[in-house]
């Protein structure tokens, strides 16, 4: 008995004995493997495979990857698992049984029976590649063909087992076939057709009736004409019947009511949109776009789709105007859904903050709270609407602790706390923050900044130096705002020479206006600090708040320009309490 390797339905990689190779397990290695598998001639190229599994590494790296996932397949599978010629790599079938492979074999032979016993379900169901869309978009694409050919291996199954004369089987075969596409019409007027010709008539307007419901809860839409007309000649409905496509009834939907594929895309989806970096966000809206695209009453996936479009608004990643009528467009198909749940109202708030109607924001964010007091998406935007809004700073740290404490492992919730500690002054508290936060998520942007900063204030140079070191290592796209960190901490230390040296290498990479303002206010310059801050839009949600309560502006308060820029985020932001 060879190794076998299962891709359609739940994923699993097992040894001659039936037991499970955990070391050849691995998400990418079995992705390595689907990508072989599912090629033409179980082979494909290197870069090919390299481009899907390691996009976000240098070709050296990922190489070498490449070299320790085929040494440790080929240690689980046996040295001649997975061949090479050159730049190709190649699945050796009389080594590795693998369904995919004997699913297209049974199809080009015909043996439709034997290719529906190996499709036990999608493609790569629920599985998932971090930071590899492209493979995730590949997988997609492959689901919903694998599926599709399923769906015409039943029907002809059907038309084979009709031409037989074997009518239960053949109805087995219907059901099937429905089962993979459940709004498809043409295989349900096969499998009424199939049930009136058998005589059981009951079971045929039972199937009838569902199918008529799904198709008005689902997509929203009647039968066609050619299927109405089938079920008034067979008279599965009374002649006077009408066939009416009623909204269904507004109440929390659970999960369970999306299809296992949609509410996994949703999930990766909510994995990326959580990172805060600007390919993490737009990352996020490929997934939510393809959640809606499958489903079109995902919920989830729209108030997903409103969220993410928030965030790159919010953080400076598309203009405010772009993302307000992208945001609304999504908001008003998720409450148009379902207006009972959490993450609706979660959405609709998100939005009021880009627009700055604040005590709105306000009310969404309690309904959503009302519904869901776990939310802690909620909790978090509802802090920082307090926060922005109305000044409210105890209430919004009591959000913000709340949402940190429900979802402890979001690097966003917990370093936001950290950086309203650090406006309070609480820099001890702030670093206990900010330390978890770079750790759970060592791309989260503002982390090294956010951690460099409370250690300077706290006299501990080496960390300092330590974290903006790491932050130039991941970021080299941030250089000029982590040098112009790196040049406040180190002024904020005392040593304003290095200080200066830093803030105008800085500024030769362009880095944000405000980013520089505090540079050369903690330097003591404030002739620049304050021509960096005449340059500043102020549209980052942050911005506001470090001009009201950042300390490294101190020294430079009570200057005339700086009372003008404080009446420039007025404008901005339109907070209630000024």
């Amino acid at each position: 008995m060879v190794n076998s390797i299962s891709l359609l339905g739940p994923v699993s990689l097992t040894g001659p004995k039936g037991k499970s190779l955990r070391r050849a397990s691995q998400q990418r290695r079995i992705a390595l493997l689907a990508l072989v598998a599912s090629s033409p001639g179980e082979s494909i190229s290197r870069d090919r495979v390299l481009g899907f599994l390691w996009p976000d590494r240098d070709e050296r790296t990922a190489r070498h990857l490449l070299a320790d996932s085929l040494y440790v397949l080929r240690q689980s599978l046996g040295d001649r698992a997975i061949t090479t010629s050159g730049e190709t790599l190649r699945l050796s079938p009389d080594v590795v049984w693998i369904d995919v492979v004997e699913f297209r074999r049974a199809l080009t032979d015909e043996r439709w029976s034997d290719a529906l016993q190996i499709y036990r379900g999608d493609f790569l169901d629920g599985f998932f590649v971090r930071n590899a869309v492209d493979f995730d978009q590949w997988a997609m694409s492959e689901r919903d063909r694998l599926r599709e050919v399923a769906t015409r291996a039943a029907s002809r199954l059907v038309d084979a087992l009709i031409a037989t004369g074997r009518l239960s089987e053949a109805v087995a075969a219907a059901e099937r076939a429905l089962e993979l596409t459940p709004c498809d019409e043409p295989s349900f007027r096969k499998l009424l057709n199939l049930l009136f010709t058998s005589g059981n008539r009951s079971r045929a307007d039972a199937v009838a009736r569902r199918f008529v419901e799904r198709l008005a809860s689902e997509i929203g839409v009647s039968p066609s004409a050619e299927t109405m007309l089938m079920l008034r000649q067979a008279r599965a409905l009374a002649a006077t019947e009408q066939i009416v496509v009623v909204a269904p009834r507004r109440r929390s939907r659970q999960r369970g009511e999306i299809d296992s594929v949609t509410a996994s895309i949703i999930l990766q989806g909510r994995h990326h949109w959580d990172q805060r970096t600007r390919p993490s966000v737009g990352r996020a809206i490929t997934y939510f776009t393809r959640a809606v695209e499958r489903d079109a009453r995902a919920v989830e996936g729209w108030s997903g789709l409103a969220d993410s479009w928030v965030v790159m608004g919010g953080r400076g990643y598309a203009p405010v105007a772009v993302a307000i009528e992208r945001a609304t467009d999504a908001a008003n198909r998720a409450l148009a859904i379902d207006d009972a749940v959490s993450c609706v109202h979660t959405s609709l708030g998100g939005l009021n903050i880009l627009r700055r109607r604040w005590r709105d924001a306000q009310s969404e964010f309690g309904s959503a709270i009302d519904l869901d007091p776990q939310n802690a998406d909620a909790r978090h935007w509802l802090s920082m609407s307090l926060l922005t809004g109305f000044g409210s700073r105890e209430e919004a740290v009591r959000e913000q602790t709340i949402a940190a404490n429900l979802d402890p492992v979001s690097s966003m919730n917990i370093g936001v706390l950290g950086w309203q500690r650090y406006l309070r002054g609480e820099y001890d508290l702030s670093r206990s923050n900010m330390e978890p936060a770079l750790d759970l998520n060592a791309d989260f942007e503002e982390g090294h900044a956010g951690l460099a900063r409370v250690a300077a204030r706290l006299g501990d140079e080496a960390t300092v130096m330590r974290t903006i070191d790491a932050g130039l290592a991941r970021h080299n796209d941030q250089r000029g705002d982590l040098l112009a960190e790196q040049a406040s901490a180190l002024a904020v230390l005392g040593d304003r020479r290095r200080a200066r040296q830093l803030a105008l290498e800085a500024t030769r990479y362009e880095a944000m206006p405000l980013n520089l303002a505090l540079a050369w206010a903690s330097v003591g310059d404030s002739r620049r600090a304050l021509e960096y801050l005449d340059r500043e839009s102020f549209s980052v949600y942050w911005a506001p708040q470090a001009m009201w309560w950042d300390p490294r502006f101190d020294q430079i308060r009570d200057e005339v320009r700086f009372a003008r820029a404080l009446d420039r985020v007025g404008r901005v932001w339109s907070p209630e309490w000024q």
